[in-house]
């Protein structure tokens, strides 16, 4: 990576893997730059604790040695062109109206940090790529396994209380081969005129993972006790279903950062952080399943396909 260039990544806001999504795009961008990347979801994260917290790292690894205060330096020249050394850390609070983000411009910005609060797929950023980069030519999914691969390191904490799961559920190590299954509270689609609920079509793939592959245990992750008790009413007489206990509920959206009234104190803090450790864990237990079967509008479905080199029969993510 060229000296005194970087790309400082804050959050985007939204849910964890949401904001993973966003962190992943643009570690692309910075390879494609030539930019070192530093993660920082500061005081405008969801998962803040203090001002010297870097909340990024209460979940993942570290992607390098850099902090943060090596992109606040009074010389240096920041893009887009609001931030100065005395704000870049801090959050804009009109971010989006996308001023001055559109991708080809800070693609090709020269300034010493690029400051990236806006999410850009993965699939828009790829034309950028140049022929000597070993992803040039490749597909997103490709994109997506390769930067997950190299950079997204889950806490150790985080999988110790994974291991401590299927320690308490030897059935879910024991007794293979296992289908994961992940079904949200919110399963409406719009989509070409038509309104339909995703969900009704999770119980005939359901019984035909199990059938054709014989799976011994289906794990359910949902944001809803409603499915809970719909499994356990439809499965458990087979002795198949293995819950996880992560608390049941669902990410109701971005709620401004500032704010000091949150609700139930669920939207930001301690017990959003314990929330979402969890459903990391969850992620990385459907990861460990032989087969999955997922929601294709969810950022924790599409997680699980690109954080494991699944046989194309194994995965079935539901649009």
């Amino acid at each position: 990576m060229s000296i005194n260039r970087f790309l400082l990544i804050k959050p985007w806001g939204y849910s964890i893997w949401a904001d993973v999504d966003h962190v992943v795009g643009q570690l692309l961008i910075a390879e494609i730059t030539d930019r070192t990347p530093i993660v920082y979801w500061g005081m405008d994260s969801l998962y803040s604790e203090s001002v010297t917290k870097n909340s990024f790292e209460l979940f993942f690894e570290p992607i390098n040695e850099h902090m943060p205060h090596e992109a606040v330096r009074s010389d240096f020249t920041y893009y887009p062109p609001i931030w100065t050394s005395h704000t870049v850390l801090m959050e804009d609070p009109d971010k989006l109206k996308w001023e001055d983000r559109d991708l080809q411009d800070m693609i090709a910005t020269d300034a010493n940090v690029l400051v990236s609060d806006v999410y850009y797929h993965v699939g828009a950023i790829a034309p950028w790529i140049p022929d000597r980069h070993p992803l040039f030519g490749k597909t997103p999914h490709q994109i997506y396994r390769y930067l997950f691969d190299k950079y997204i390191k889950i806490q150790p904490s985080i999988l110790d209380e994974a291991k401590q799961f299927v320690y308490e559920n030897p059935q879910f190590r024991d007794e293979k081969p296992i289908l994961g299954v992940h079904i949200r509270a919110n399963g409406l689609v719009s989509e070409i005129g038509q309104i339909y609920n995703i969900n009704d079509y999770y119980h005939p793939n359901i019984w035909s993972f199990m059938s054709n592959f014989e799976c011994r245990h289906l794990f359910l992750i949902t944001d809803h006790y409603k499915f809970v008790r719909q499994f356990q009413k439809i499965y458990d007489k087979y002795e198949t279903l293995i819950v996880s206990e992560s608390r049941k509920a669902f990410f109701r959206g971005r709620i401004h950062p500032n704010r000091s009234n949150y609700p139930n104190q669920r939207h930001k803090g301690i017990e959003l952080i314990k929330d979402t450790s969890d459903i990391i864990k969850d992620t990385y237990l459907a990861v460990q399943c032989d087969y999955f079967i997922g929601n294709g509008y969810s950022s924790l479905s599409n997680t699980v396909l690109r954080m494991k080199d699944w046989p194309e029969k194994n995965i079935k993510l539901l649009y």
